[in-house]
């Protein structure tokens, strides 16, 4: 279960001088005979031609509120990291706009088609390129991939996690200079995004292993001296900047850019001032929010990357019979009925939501893999329609038999738990809005929510979400390999109790069928047959409707238009920075 942080950045743009060339003609020899005066004009002589002003490099800012903690991606799990770390290193292939995937060091993406995935899914084999190098030169090869992985196993190592090396890799191993081949112990369907990390360049990093004992140290890590990405580390001044430079040796070719800046600011107000004074020109982790003020700077614009990320609504599916096993508290009785659920649903208007709170930026989500290639497009969100949100729970015995304003059925009130983070403005303001609507249609709620710092807490700790004491929870929540889906949080045994206190299906969801669908695409390595078997999954979620996307929660970032061929990616944020430009 995962949250977005809010914060805010600026940056201050450094500008380059340019070197003013100018040329002189060459001093006339001294003449041997004294000078006989001409009989005729002489010749004009030639102007000389005009001296070329190099063009000043070409550069672009970057706003940070946070310092990367190191540049080596398998010591750090931070995003700023993660995004300056791109400039530097490449794995064997990116995910890019449409989270497809891009080959980088991979000479091709390996399909059972082209021999790269064996029939029984459990072997990979990856030819690279012949022509990638290191940036001093040196042949990127696949003993530099077989030393990355002996590196993340290594117990000298306190890498950020092992994880799938440590679960499904049998062995990896060089065929030869350029193919590597991954065996696994059983198919793995999401090997994409889980082996497109990057590269250690062993000709640099072994012997400090071989010293030391461990890489946990290695000065590479803060200052990678060597690399195989599209820039070099130029500097870094610590709270201050880091400056990235093309890299000749970039195996596509020298970037466009010849400089990107990275500057270390203290909040959003100073970055707001850099993109109203034009000393910026992308700022980060922006919010639909800020869509008035930069609709009020000439020549910034508000952009939208999706990242896997949603906003949500998870219904409490543990009736009275699954408390007594599990000893989470039950949901109200009435989620019992996927019907009653769908009408909740349906009693409220989201795209209201979306537009009076949210400056209209998002869209209604109809599954939860709503950005990724595993969704189904033919699924329509339930719409917004009260009399027949009436009408359903009419039809499931739930009327106001006391004429209090609020439904009820054998003795117990339609008032619904609707919880979810305190202190989330527009979460709170979300709330307000559905408890006036869904009170036109006599469904009560009592709204419940708990700080950022128990929310999150399980079974074990007495979270008050893992422990049922909730009917509807709200928050944003993502798949961790995005875009590979996560399906965990809904498996039968995931669900918490006092023998499983570490099970994430919070909300008691139990069907037979989703369970064995989800066991399928879990081994299923072919993609559009693994697509198919998400068909029939987000129709089942669609029908039952214990998960209820509110609304899309993609990345917002503030560009300046002056920056071209900016194409932020949803897992690899800046994967074409090679091709990045900038206009006069």
């Amino acid at each position: 279960m995962s949250f977005k942080r809010f914060a805010w950045i600026s940056l201050i743009l450094l500008v380059t001088a340019s070197l003013v060339l100018t040329g002189c003609r060459a001093a006339t020899e001294t003449p041997t005979e004294p000078a006989v005066a001409p009989t005729e004009k002489p010749a004009a002589t030639e102007a000389p031609p005009p001296t070329e002003v190099p063009a000043e490099p070409k550069s672009i800012t970057i706003t940070f509120f946070e310092e990367p903690d190191n540049l080596n991606q398998y010591y750090s799990s931070m995003w700023f990291s993660s995004l300056a770390q791109s400039f530097l290193n490449v794995g064997f292939w990116v995910f890019d706009d449409k989270q497809e995937l891009v080959p980088e060091m991979a000479a091709e993406i390996p399909t059972v088609a082209n021999g790269g995935i064996s029939a029984d899914g459990t072997v990979l084999t990856i030819k690279m390129r012949e022509d990638a190098l290191w940036s001093d030169g040196t042949p990127v090869t696949a003993h530099d991939y077989v030393f990355t992985y002996d590196m993340i196993m290594n117990e000298g190592n306190a890498v950020q996690t092992r994880f799938p090396w440590d679960t499904y890799v049998e062995s990896i191993t060089a065929l030869d200079d350029h193919t590597v081949q991954i065996v696994m112990t059983e198919p793995y369907a999401a090997w994409a995004p889980s082996f497109r990390w990057h590269f250690l360049p062993k000709h640099i990093l072994e012997s400090v292993f071989e010293a030391e004992g461990t890489l946990d140290n290695a000065d590479w890590n803060r200052n990678p001296t060597v690399v195989n990405g599209p820039f070099l580390l130029k500097e870094w001044q610590a709270a201050s900047h880091l400056i990235f430079e093309a890299n000749d040796n970039y195996w596509r070719g020298r970037p466009t850019l010849d400089e990107i800046y990275i500057r270390i600011v203290p909040d959003d107000e100073a970055q707001m001032a850099a993109l109203q004074a034009g000393d910026t020109d992308l700022g980060v982790y922006m919010t639909a929010a800020n869509q008035p003020d930069i609709d009020a700077i000439p020549d910034v614009e508000l952009v939208t990357a999706p990242v896997g990320w949603v906003e949500s609504w998870f219904f409490n599916l543990v009736s009275e019979e699954l408390a007594a096993e599990t000893g989470i508290e039950p949901g109200h009785p009435a989620l019992q009925d996927k019907m009653v659920r769908r009408a909740i649903v349906m009693g409220v208007d989201r795209q209201q939501i979306i537009d009076e709170l949210f400056y209209g930026q998002y869209r209604i989500p109809a599954v939860f893999w709503w950005d990724s290639p595993f969704e189904d497009t033919s699924i329509q969100p339930w719409p917004y329609d009260p009399a027949q949100a009436e009408a359903l729970l009419d039809e499931a015995g739930w009327v106001d038999s006391n004429e209090d304003g609020t439904r009820d059925k054998d003795g117990v009130e339609l008032v619904i738990r609707y919880s979810t983070t305190a202190g989330n403005e527009y979460r709170e303001a979300t709330q307000v809005v559905v408890q006036q609507m869904l009170s036109e249609i006599g469904v009560g709620i009592e709204i419940l929510n708990y700080s950022y710092d128990v929310i999150w807490n399980g079974f074990g700790d007495d979270g008050p979400i893992a422990t049922g004491k909730y009917d509807i929870a709200e928050w944003s929540t993502y798949s961790w390999d995005y875009p590979d889906p996560n399906t965990g949080d809904w498996l039968c045994d995931e669900i918490p109790s006092i023998d499983n206190p570490a099970g994430g299906n919070w909300q008691g969801v139990c069907i037979e069928e989703l369970d064995a669908l989800f066991a399928q695409q879990a081994v299923t390595v072919d993609m559009t047959a693994r697509i198919e078997l998400f068909k029939q999954i987000e129709a089942i979620m669609h029908d039952e409707m214990f998960w209820m996307g509110v609304r899309t929660d993609p990345d917002f970032w503030a560009v300046n238009t002056r920056v071209k061929n900016l194409v932020f990616g949803g897992v690899d944020s800046f994967w074409n920075a090679y091709e990045w430009d900038v206009s006069d």
